[in-house]
């Protein structure tokens, strides 16, 4: 007697999962990389600094304080230190069964949630610890006038003139859609239109604030605004083992190759393995990546630090 196989049959279109859309990449200064990199392996950003101004004087001429071009840089280092991946198996029968191609579809989501875990890694960075300049407002009193004093601190610190950004929670953006200079004024229509994130352009000095409902409360923080050098990001991909395998001459267990998620841009390490007995396939993505931001733990005002401005409810 032959054997039955009774399977489920799947929908041909596939829900999408229940994302929550994170802010760009782009906000923070990036080095996406397909090179590779081992964990806590350092890459170094450098930030310019301004020379003084100096007196002539008549005796040295203009040889007299001279900045060493060296002192006008300041290392930032990057350390590699979060490598992270997500599995994803396929058993067998359930690939017989679909009509859908689930490792398409696993790959998709797994970019998304590692694009997500980096935004929420340098978030976690936005405290008092490495950005010393805040401006303290509750929700019910933040409005226009909230990021134009955001703006004036900003100015006074130096911060790029163009390209600020920023990112606050659901109630810090719902508190802005409330003041009637923004819900009825040029910017009216611009905050929702057909998706349900908030988004203002060009609005008090800031090309784009974008409401995020997953930015962390630490220290009461509601929104974080900042220009580029505020957080330096950077990722690479994990060693390929399998070169190393090649150069042995031993036999291939798994297929490696590198994707790019279309949301974020990133490169990412795909692998893939079919488990011995079961013909189950295997799928992950990975990646390496660290992040710093603003003084690094150190004194107010040192490397970055006046790139970025914490808003705290109370």
């Amino acid at each position: 007697m032959s054997a039955t196989l009774s399977t489920t049959e799947l929908l041909t279109d596939l829900l999408d999962a229940f994302k929550k859309q994170f802010p760009m990449l782009k906000f923070f200064s990036t080095d996406f990389s397909s090179a590779a990199a081992v964990l806590n392996q350092q890459v170094i950003a450098r930030v310019a600094q301004l020379p003084s101004v100096q007196s002539y004087d008549a005796t040295n001429g203009y040889q007299l304080n001279q900045a060493d071009a060296k002192t006008l840089m300041v290392d930032v280092p990057v350390t590699l230190n979060q490598h992270k991946h997500v599995p994803v198996k396929i058993l067998y029968l359930d690939r017989i069964a679909s009509k859908i191609d689930l490792y398409n579809e696993a790959i998709g989501n797994i970019g998304f949630v590692l694009g997500k875990s980096i935004i929420d890694y340098v978030l976690g960075l936005a405290t008092a610890t490495n950005f010393s300049f805040s401006n303290t407002t509750t929700i019910a009193n933040t409005n226009r006038d909230t990021l134009s004093a955001i703006t004036k601190t900003m100015n006074a610190n130096g911060a790029a003139p163009v390209g600020r950004w920023g990112i606050v929670n659901s109630d810090f953006f719902n508190s802005l859609d409330s003041d009637i200079r923004i819900a009825s004024g040029d910017y009216h229509g611009q905050m929702r239109e057909g998706n349900a994130y908030g988004r203002l352009t060009g609005i008090a000095g800031f090309e784009d604030l974008v409401e995020y409902p997953d930015l962390p409360t630490t220290g009461n923080m509601t929104a974080f605004f900042g220009d580029k050098r505020a957080f330096a990001v950077v990722t690479r991909l994990p060693s390929d083992i399998q070169n190393v395998a090649d150069l042995a001459g031993i036999p291939s267990i798994a297929a490696f190759e590198t994707v790019e998620d279309p949301d974020s841009g990133l490169a990412l390490l795909g692998i893939k393995w079919m488990a011995a007995g079961t013909f189950d396939v295997n799928v992950t993505a990975t990646l390496l990546y660290g992040a710093v931001g603003g003084n690094q733990g150190g004194a107010g005002g040192a490397i970055t630090d006046k790139a970025g401005l914490l808003v705290k409810s109370s």
